[in-house]
């Protein structure tokens, strides 16, 4: 049983999202959140590591450079074939998001709790509202389609691929609170032993995911070991997350820059 409470920040990026947006993210997350501890910097072998000798003056960020996740020739085939007309091909220009399957690598239980953000989101207020929350056995992520819950987890997945209809069948599909993976807060009590290679089973059983991890960690945190839980909206007077900044509102993170409103 964990006593220490440990935590960190953890971040995923291949070189050059790390060489565009780390430096912001740092100052940004010691400065304006006010966090002094340990941060994770999940990469690839390919992220040479002379880039991060100037980061490494800070001994609380922690490097971690991982192979590439691997798929077999069929399910690369089948995620290459993923065409959805209007919508952006994040399953071909963002494959680096793969690796935030190994955000769930045993390594990370090195910390007791896990608080990850997408690199390039912006940070407004002190986050330790947020890290006071406790995810007890849980992973704990806003919902994809939050405020108004208008889209179902079927959205993430290619409907004309013949691997649908057994998707279909294994899980309930029309799930509105199913959650994206831009920020996540999580007890390492559910990293299992396995828990990276049954994502990557996953991906191969059902390899349909237009958003690359984010379906599969749905189905996988949100079905099969059913730990997924909505992050609180509001922690006191602040809002926890939302995707742009609302004037009269404390909202600590953002997927958009801190200039644009609605």
């Amino acid at each position: 049983m964990k006593k220490n409470n440990k935590l960190a920040i953890a971040v995923v990026g291949d070189f050059k999202y790390l060489r565009k947006h780390l430096l912001s993210f740092v100052n940004e997350v010691r400065k304006i959140g006010k966090y002094k501890g340990e941060i994770i910097v999940i990469t690839s072998f390919f992220t040479p590591t002379i880039f991060f000798q100037f980061f490494l003056r800070d001994r609380n960020i922690k490097i971690y450079r991982f192979r590439k996740i691997k798929f077999s020739k069929n399910t690369n085939k089948e995620l290459n074939n993923i065409k959805i007309p209007g919508k952006p091909n994040r399953h071909r220009t963002k494959k680096f998001q793969w690796h935030k399957f190994h955000l769930f690598d045993q390594k990370l239980k090195n910390w007791d709790k896990i608080f990850y953000i997408d690199i390039n989101m912006r940070i407004h207020f002190d986050i330790e509202p947020i890290l006071k929350l406790n995810p007890e056995n849980k992973l704990f992520a806003r919902a994809d389609s939050y405020p108004d819950y208008d889209r179902d987890l079927s959205s993430q997945f290619f409907k004309e691929s013949t691997y649908y209809e057994k998707l279909n069948k294994n899980y309930n599909l029309s799930r509105k609170d199913y959650f994206q993976t831009g920020l996540m807060f999580y007890d390492t009590e559910i990293i299992k032993s396995d828990t990276k290679d049954n994502l990557i089973k996953l991906s191969e059983e059902f390899p349909l995911s237009s958003t690359n991890e984010q379906g599969i960690m749905n189905l996988h945190f949100g079905f099969v070991e059913n730990n997924y839980q909505e992050l609180d909206i509001n922690v006191g007077e602040y809002k926890t997350y939302f995707y742009w900044m609302i004037k009269g509102e404390k909202i600590i993170i953002t997927k958009q820059s801190r200039e644009q409103y609605k």
